[in-house]
């Protein structure tokens, strides 16, 4: 005997005139149905994460390149110093070119330092010259170039130099001062005869003592940046009879 097939009846019946309506759908059918039911949502699911995965590369892919570019801004920026630096080191060169200034040397090491302090004038002073008076401050006190000269508000000549370049006695002379100054630093006061005093601030380091002789040439500190300073520089004075002069109108080539 064959087995009868199970039905689902739906029956529709308006609120008009008309007569009702039935529908007979077997269970068979549902299954299928129900199946492909399942298999739309599934497409339907994998196409939007297909979609969404798209929008989230190109998204990505934005940002990427917003980077890229604000890299490149970065990298020109940085060509543009260099640039510049290499301007600035040409100028520098023409500058030293002009004032007739070498290139600085090297900072001074620990054991040139105690040797020039322990050895005194013996081992830093010039031959004496034939030309001019001892007790006058004609030396240059160290090797650089002025980075700011003499003016109502500024009482002496600012020479920029390599940090620990050596300071020389531009002159014959005893020792007054060699301590700390809340505004130069590490300084030096040296009095040449009854005339000249010469001050030297911002030192790294100072190499003399009080009421010291001193001679011509000889190392009394190290270039430095102490006390109130932007950068490596030798603060320099000269007072003839008590006044200020203009440092720059005494020196002689060495």
């Amino acid at each position: 005997m064959r087995k009868r097939a199970r039905y689902l009846t739906v029956i529709i019946a308006p609120h008009h005139k008309g007569g009702q309506r039935s529908y007979h759908v077997s269970y068979a059918s549902l299954g299928w149905l129900a199946a492909v039911a399942a298999v739309l949502v599934l497409a339907v699911t994998a196409l939007l994460f297909g979609y969404g995965k798209i929008f989230w590369r190109a998204g990505q892919y934005e940002l990427m390149r917003k980077r890229h570019s604000l890299m490149e801004a970065e990298f020109a920026k940085l060509q543009q110093i260099k640039d510049e630096l290499t301007r600035m080191k040409a100028e520098e060169s023409k500058v030293r070119q002009m004032l007739g200034v070498p290139k600085q040397p090297d900072t001074l090491s620990t054991g040139e330092v105690s040797r020039l302090s322990a050895a005194g004038a013996r081992d830093s002073v010039q031959p004496q010259p034939e030309t001019h008076d001892r007790l006058m401050p004609t030396l240059m006190p160290t090797r650089g170039w002025i980075s700011s000269g003499l003016s109502p508000l500024h009482r002496g000549v600012d020479i920029a130099a390599r940090l620990g370049q050596p300071v020389v006695a531009p002159a014959d002379g005893l020792v007054e001062f060699t301590g700390w100054d809340n505004y130069f630093g590490n300084k030096v006061v040296v009095r040449h005869g009854d005339k000249f005093t010469t001050v030297y601030g911002h030192c790294d380091k100072t190499l003399v003592r009080q009421n010291q002789p001193v001679r011509r040439g000889q190392v009394i500190a190290l270039v430095g940046t102490s006390g109130k300073s932007t950068g490596p520089h030798l603060h320099y004075e000269i007072h003839l009879d008590g006044k200020i002069v203009d440092p720059v109108n005494f020196w002689l080539p060495r």
